[in-house]
């Protein structure tokens, strides 16, 4: 697998690839490219020293994506990158092709330092250079018209030495794709019809993107949505993550199992945001709980269970990544015993307690009391969608918490 500079001969190849309407929505440049442009263009860009475009091939040669570097500054040794894939990818493509990506920009190219660009509508991109590393280093509000209305530009940015702390969990991460792949091919588990249901804005979606990879690679198929019209009209089962949505009877009736993956004991601590709830009481030792929808709230048979274990110094990044990891591990444990798995499950017992929903006022602080008293509350706030703020003398103030 590797990536090849870019020629005129693989233009018929990518520009299918280029005008799919899900690449085009993500663009600066929404219309379609007709072939002529798409010649002029390339014509431009092999005459830019400054522009980079490769195409990626996979270990057995085949065309999974394009990756390019524009604005490169061999004085300062800097780039903006970009990148789409072939829609007929198959699973896992993405993070090889960004791996590879990475490592030809801070071996080969020698960049100190890599830009991106995201419009702010477009969460996938945005989660995943997120998730490749990048930080956030600013918005440029209402920076693009879309033909509907103005859109946020998110910036980011990586530089070598943050790469070198990147690498090995990114090439741990393609080694597992590799493992799956393998496992596949030497021993083929039962094809699984599996959704996800998730909420559009929602933090999970970051960690369910490798979910939808992992279950792709073993051969699964896979869709992933964030409403309940338009899904398929059968499924074994169907996973509701970070999903408020009510999931009706008639619903769940064409699916083998609805499962929901909740931060509590079970009958204890139903309803909503369950983590955030058990933090503020001062509990550090957090259930997440795997079981069966209902028509109840949180009132269906369980199937398995594990603790996350803080130490009470984390912040609330921290602990989704523990609650995601924990979240995605029971997904999959179900899925790959299954049916042993739904043959483990027990009624819940005991008597039941609701948490209610929160609201962007419970993250008040009060100015009388000292940091330490509301400390758990500044480890719940999110910095972006809802931060701890007061008011003091007629003015309301925002507070943001990183750790040094």
């Amino acid at each position: 697998m590797a990536l090849h500079p870019l020629t005129e001969a693989d233009l018929e190849l990518i520009l299918p690839w280029r005008n799919a309407l899900a690449v085009r929505r993500a663009m600066y440049s929404h219309h379609e490219i007709a072939p002529d442009e798409h010649r002029a263009w390339f014509r431009r860009m092999r005459q830019d020293p400054s522009a980079r475009w490769y195409l990626y091939r996979n270990a057995a040669g085949a065309p999974m994506g394009v990756v390019y570097f524009t604005g490169l500054d061999p004085i300062q040794k800097t780039a903006t990158w970009g990148f789409y894939t072939n829609p007929k990818a198959t699973p896992g493509a993405g993070t090889r092709i960004l791996y590879a990506a990475l490592e030809l920009a801070f071996g080969e190219l020698d960049l100190h330092k890599l830009n991106g660009e995201a419009l702010a509508s477009n969460a996938t991109s945005v989660n995943l250079h997120k998730k490749l590393g990048f930080t956030q280093e600013g918005i440029f509000r209402d920076q693009y018209f879309d033909g509907a209305g103005y859109v946020d530009v998110m910036r980011f940015g990586m530089v070598a030495d943050e790469w070198r702390q990147q690498r090995d969990r990114l090439r741990a991460r393609v080694a597992e794709l590799d493992a799956l792949a393998a496992r596949r091919q030497s021993a083929p588990p039962v094809k699984r019809i599996i959704l996800i249901l998730s909420d559009a804005q929602s933090w999970i979606n970051a960690c369910v993107e490798d979910l939808v990879i992992d279950w792709g690679e073993l051969g699964h198929q896979v869709s992933w949505s964030h409403r309940t019209e338009g899904l398929p009209a059968a499924a074994d089962f169907c996973f509701c993550m970070s999903f408020s949505k009510i999931v009706s009877g008639n619903l769940r009736a064409r699916f083998r199992h609805t499962l929901v993956v909740h931060e509590s004991d079970l009958p204890r601590g139903k309803g909503w945001s369950p983590l955030t709830w058990r933090i503020l009481e001062g509990h550090n030792h957090i259930p997440v709980t795997l079981f069966e929808a209902q028509d109840r709230v949180d009132s269906g048979a369980i199937y398995a269970q594990s603790w996350l274990d803080f130490q009470g110094n984390e912040l609330i990044d921290e602990m989704r990544g523990a609650q995601a990891e924990a979240t995605l591990e029971l997904c999959r444990w179900f899925v790959d015993d299954y049916p042993a798995s739904a043959e483990r499950s027990r009624a819940q017992t005991g008597a039941e307690s609701f948490y209610p929903r929160r609201r962007p006022n419970d993250s008040r602080l009060d100015p009388d009391k000292s940091i330490a008293d509301q400390f758990d509350l500044l480890r719940v706030v999110d910095n972006a969608r809802y931060p701890a703020f007061f008011d003091w003398r007629g003015q309301r103030y925002e507070m943001t918490i990183r750790k040094a």
